[in-house]
């Protein structure tokens, strides 16, 4: 077996048992590290396992069915509704080491009292290209309104110039998108 294929088998393995595989498979050509380079495999498993690490998200319902409703003048004849409210992220301007503060409101109404399967993901881009997922999640959603706040550390490996947050809801055949931008000075 080529010693390029089997460290990369190794790295896949090592990656699936700390959790980071997917944040490999989506950032691995732009982690900018050659896994056939002497002491790669060890920078890159510190990169993914601290930027793994740093990432924190909570998501909490702000506002009843009712009170949504009466915002957005909803009434059943609308059918299902989703719809960003507030995207907002913070600093726009950061240091490697520093947080950066993603804020997603949305909207969803029209779904049955049990609620329907919500996907959201988050995804970091910088020169076109997708460097991770920052999150992936489908959960049951009811009524109401959400916010959901995203927090990650920039790493210390990453290159300066702008990154885009791409961050995407879809339930039923109903999708929503937008993205944010900063710049790693």
């Amino acid at each position: 077996m080529p010693k390029r294929l089997c460290i990369t088998i190794l790295l896949i393995i090592g990656l699936l048992s700390t959790g980071c595989a997917p944040a490999f498979f989506a950032a691995g050509a732009g982690a900018g590290y050659l896994v056939s380079q002497k002491g790669s495999l060890k920078k890159v498993d510190r990169f993914f396992k601290n930027f793994g690490r740093s990432i924190r998200q909570t998501t909490r319902k702000i506002y009843s069915e009712k009170r949504t409703g009466q915002q957005i003048a909803y009434n059943s004849k609308k059918g299902l509704v989703l719809s960003i409210r507030k995207n907002e992220i913070s600093p726009t301007r950061v240091k490697k080491g520093e947080r950066v503060k993603l804020t997603l409101r949305y909207v969803l109404m029209g779904a049955p009292a049990s609620g329907l399967q919500l996907k959201e993901k988050s995804r970091l881009m910088h020169g076109g290209k997708e460097l991770s997922v920052l999150k992936t999640d489908s959960t049951n959603r009811e009524n109401g309104t959400w916010e959901n706040t995203l927090t990650f550390v920039v790493p210390e490996s990453a290159t300066s110039g702008r990154y885009t947050v791409v961050q995407e809801l879809n339930v039923q055949r109903v999708r929503r998108s937008s993205s944010r931008s900063f710049t790693v000075l």
